[in-house]
């Protein structure tokens, strides 16, 4: 009985310590595809792999706290209309729609007065440093 308690105890341990993802695996997967595929991109595909999520997000913070290229990329998708089923079901049209608000994000300016878009180009992350910060 008293292992069974143990075993219990450790099983909630781990499932109630588990940090709930909220980022979206499908829009970090298409920021990789767009931005850090092909020549001349390797730096800033270390950069980005190294950043994860915090190319939208800010490291030890609620998932839910965006830096500032995850706070502008926000407001143009909703989370409920890309279920991970979608991305299986329809990649293409996926693919479509965030490439469109990736386009739309390059255009807006960061804090420094940079376009998001200028500073993807210049090999530094949209939102910080690789902390997110």
């Amino acid at each position: 009985m008293k292992r069974l308690v143990a075993v219990a105890l450790v099983a909630v341990v781990f499932v109630g310590g588990a940090t709930p993802a909220f980022a979206i695996k499908g829009f970090n997967d298409q920021f990789k595809l767009t931005y850090t595929e092909g020549d001349g991109k390797a730096e800033f595909k270390k950069l980005v792999e190294e950043a994860k999520c915090n190319v939208c997000h800010v490291q030890g913070e609620n998932k839910k706290v965006k830096n500032e290229f995850g706070e502008a990329f926000k407001g143009l998708l909703k989370k409920d209309d890309f279920p991970a089923k979608r991305f299986k079901d329809e990649p293409e049209k996926c693919k479509e729609e965030i490439e469109a608000a990736f386009k739309k994000v390059e255009e807006m300016k960061a804090k420094d007065g940079k376009t998001f878009g200028e500073k993807i180009k210049a090999g530094v992350l949209p939102g910080g440093d690789k902390d997110g910060k």
